[in-house]
């Protein structure tokens, strides 16, 4: 499997958790408890995806704690901490209107409702509490925010994302006499 186009990062796992093989993992996920009925995921060790089955996942207030299988001690789960933990792209649940996941927009057109085109989403960057889309259109970049304010419709049979842009921003980096490339 291709890491990039066929799995997802899920999250990342931290260290181990009490003394009986449990660890302490950060999910990069919305909502955590989506995925407390896993029973497998695979482990990024060494550039190498490593499936492992899942004796249980739950869910607290600060941190997800997970159980690998045959992982039954602290120095087995001291092992497994620091490494991306991935599924399947195929075994996220499907997201509809203004909901997306991050991956699943990269590559599609990024449009202003009156200034059109703002080029290719190329990549979108998780700044807390300001994501942002990153898109690039003859050459030049621009960072465009994703906020519930901007966003107006995710258009996937049309591979397009549609905001409302506040004066000003699309002349920030497309405008006559702005952006990276101008004098």
């Amino acid at each position: 499997m291709s890491a990039s186009t066929d799995m997802f990062v899920l999250g990342k796992t931290l260290k181990p958790h009490g003394l009986k093989g449990d660890v302490a993992v950060k999910l990069d996920v919305d909502i955590p408890q989506n995925y407390v009925g896993l029973d497998m995921v695979w482990v990024k060790r060494q550039g190498t995806l490593v499936p492992y089955a899942l004796n249980s996942v739950s869910v607290r207030p600060k941190v997800t704690v997970v159980h690998f299988e045959g992982v039954d001690d602290v120095d087995a789960a001291m092992s497994m901490s620091g490494h991306e933990l991935l599924l399947p792209a195929a075994a996220l649940p499907e997201l509809k209107g203004l909901q997306f996941y991050y991956h699943e927009v990269i590559g599609f057109e990024l449009k202003d409702v009156t200034q059109g085109t703002l080029g290719e989403i190329v990549d979108v960057i998780d700044l807390p509490g300001n994501p942002l889309f990153k898109s690039v259109r003859d050459g030049k970049e621009g960072l465009f925010p994703m906020t519930d304010s901007v966003l107006r419709q995710v258009k996937r049979d049309e591979k397009v994302v549609l905001l409302d842009l506040p004066e000003g921003m699309y002349d920030l980096y497309f405008g006559a006499g702005f952006g990276p490339d101008e004098d």
